[in-house]
């Protein structure tokens, strides 16, 4: 699958990674991937975020290197249903998650457990796999486990899959076939989904449960 260069919505954006290691307490702020990639690999409990500021990712590191509410309190303020999410912050690949609201992994319900990893994740073997790939495989995923399971609410926090892609609007020349074909099988997921009574909404990156903590 050819990579698509472009950002979201075809546009080239600047991205900040910033990166934390609690066992040496190295950390690190840079706009190359592949050196935050390099302080955080093997390193066990290791942090990992993307800011659109350099400020942004300052005051996450000041603060703490926290990514946001601790389940407990997600647990109290996010609806019943399943959310889904996709990152590459273990520097191996695009990887999958899908999770309900308390962050209890479900893939186990639409793979076997030998085809997850140790984490419950499921880790795209495609190299060249983009992160907003994964977010839409890590949809159809959700679907198709909400639908098994008489689930009426599926949350992720991709404003580009929600919006766009997992409605059919996806430009075609820009991106690989692969992706294209994945998209429109979302979007009969989805027109069955909510035919049914589902849902299919966003909820911020900040609190959603099933989130990898980090997006290249």
């Amino acid at each position: 699958m050819a990579k698509n260069k472009q950002g979201t919505l075809g546009l080239k954006s600047v991205k900040y990674y910033a990166c934390f290691v609690p066992r040496t307490g190295r950390q690190l702020i840079t706009k190359i991937w592949a050196d935050c990639a390099s302080l955080i690999k093997g390193q066990s409990g290791a942090r990992y975020k993307s800011f659109k500021t350099k400020n942004e990712a300052e005051a996450w590191l000041a603060a703490g290197a926290v990514y946001g509410p601790s389940r407990a309190e997600r647990k109290e303020k996010l609806a019943k249903g399943i959310y889904f999410d996709a990152g590459t912050g273990r520097g191996e690949g695009v990887e999958i998650s899908v999770t309900d609201e308390r962050g209890k992994n479900l893939l186990h319900k639409a793979f076997s457990r030998e085809e997850l990893n140790k984490h419950g994740k499921r880790l795209l073997d495609d190299p060249e796999a983009t992160n907003n790939y994964g977010e839409l495989l890590a949809c159809r995923y959700a679907l198709q486990i909400a639908i098994s399971n008489d689930i009426k609410q599926v949350f992720g926090d991709s404003k580009l899959v929600i919006d766009y892609w997992s409605r059919g609007y996806i430009k075609k020349k820009e991106v690989a076939m692969a992706t294209v074909k994945l998209a429109e099988e979302v979007m009969k997921s989805r027109n069955a989904f909510e035919l049914s009574g589902g849902a299919l909404s966003r909820v911020s990156g900040d609190v959603n449960p099933a989130d990898l903590g980090f997006h290249r």
